[in-house]
């Protein structure tokens, strides 16, 4: 007979205000549709409680969590490690809890390209990036790391 793990996965979200977060939705969602046994939690964390909510997430063995403004950047210094998209980036929104370090990365503009890659390879092209906010600065930079050749922003 099989023990009964009563033991979730547990990531979240930590941002300020959170209560309009749709997120928590999408990846419970996703989760239930996977039949992964995981929680997400939407997390009201001002800024003056981010060190103590990075550290209990931390000690209560989470996988991971998102950043969403104001903490992107304030995060960094909580952080063990940063993937080389946000330290040149500068920002992070997806942390990751590994053996107990945490690792920030910046998935804003991977997305971008990886659908852009489904109709052009972006590797030798000039490219044209309308806009200039945080979105546009994590899709410039991955288009830099894919071997654009010029981006004009």
């Amino acid at each position: 007979m099989s023990q009964q793990n009563f033991r979730s996965i547990l990531t979240g979200s930590f941002s300020t205000p959170c209560d309009d977060n749709p997120t928590v939705a999408m990846i419970e969602a996703a989760y239930r549709h996977h039949d992964i046994d995981a929680r997400y939690i939407n997390c009201d964390v001002k800024a003056e409680n981010l060190k103590d909510a990075v550290a209990g997430a931390r000690a209560m063995e989470w996988v991971g969590f998102n950043c969403s403004l104001p903490h992107k950047v304030a995060v960094i210094e909580h952080l063990d490690e940063l993937a080389e998209s946000a330290r040149i980036i500068g920002a992070v929104n997806c942390v990751s809890i590994r053996d107990g370090r945490l690792i920030g990365d910046n998935t804003d503009g991977k997305g971008f390209l990886a659908s852009l890659k489904k109709v052009a390879e972006p590797s030798g092209k000039k490219v044209l990036l309308l806009g200039a906010g945080g979105a546009a600065r994590a899709i410039a930079v991955e288009l830099g790391l894919a071997s654009a050749a010029h981006i004009r922003v």
